[in-house]
């Protein structure tokens, strides 16, 4: 388990930082002409293609029990279908995001029909809930319905993708529970002491260095986290011969 997730998530580290890379140029690039324009057009291209390829790449290669790098090829012609998942899960994502700004536009209102009704104050924790419920949506319940998408795509193909029963599959518990973890444990848990410096750390290129690979080692642990996820989808479809690593 510890090296093909480990090696997932440094390649997926790896690639989106070129695309990151690319999306810097891009906001570099001085559209002044139709070159330049030309120009950052293709570096969004470019950044787009490889955020798609190296999560793509490293599903397949997961389920076929082969290096990501070895999946590129496949993983490209793969794409469209990628992108038919993404368009379900921005609208489930989306759509669990408008419902939060409707309810908390309209909180007020409950409220006041809460009182209404039987005389309750105590509605706080109606609000919380929802809140948290959507949370869980969109970052549980949709990285998990990707992952599942990613592994089922490798595996089926289009097979059993455009009837949507990853969506069914993507609720197993063991996969939902994983990326809870991974999101509490890698995620939000580094990100609460992004701040966070020594106090004897001197205000000089010290500082930025240790600001830097501080950054880089919650950047990696978010890696580590999704790799976990596309682990666990992966082990739920069947590979060509043999168990997974």
């Amino acid at each position: 388990m510890i090296a093909p997730v480990l090696r997932t998530a440094l390649w997926i580290g790896i690639v989106d930082a070129l695309a990151g890379a690319a999306l810097l140029g891009f906001l570099y690039t001085p559209e002044s002409n139709v070159l330049m324009l030309a120009l950052s057009v293709l570096l969004v291209v470019l950044a787009a293609g490889l955020l798609l390829v190296s999560s793509t790449s490293a599903a397949h290669g997961l389920v076929h029990r082969q290096p990501p790098w070895a999946s590129v090829g496949a993983a490209a012609r793969h794409l469209p279908l990628v992108v038919v998942v993404l368009v379900v899960l921005g609208v489930i994502c989306g759509g669990a995001g408008f419902f939060e700004s409707w309810w908390m536009a309209r909180g007020g209102e409950f409220d006041a029909a809460a009182i209404a009704a039987g005389d309750i104050t105590r509605t706080g924790w109606v609000h919380s809930a929802v809140h948290w419920i959507v949370v869980l949506i969109q970052w549980v319940l949709v990285p998990a319905w990707f992952a599942t998408a990613l592994a089922w795509i490798a595996g089926y193909d289009r097979r059993d993708v455009l009837t949507m029963k990853w969506l069914t599959a993507g609720l197993d518990w063991r996969l939902l529970v994983v990326t809870l973890l991974g999101v509490a444990l890698c995620v939000w848990l580094p990100w609460r002491y992004v701040y966070w410096r020594p106090r004897a750390l001197p205000a000089s290129a010290i500082e930025a260095v240790f600001t830097g690979a501080k950054l880089a080692a919650m950047y990696m642990l978010s890696q580590v986290a999704w790799a976990l996820s596309l682990w666990t989808a992966a082990r739920m479809v069947p590979p060509p011969a043999g168990p997974l690593p």
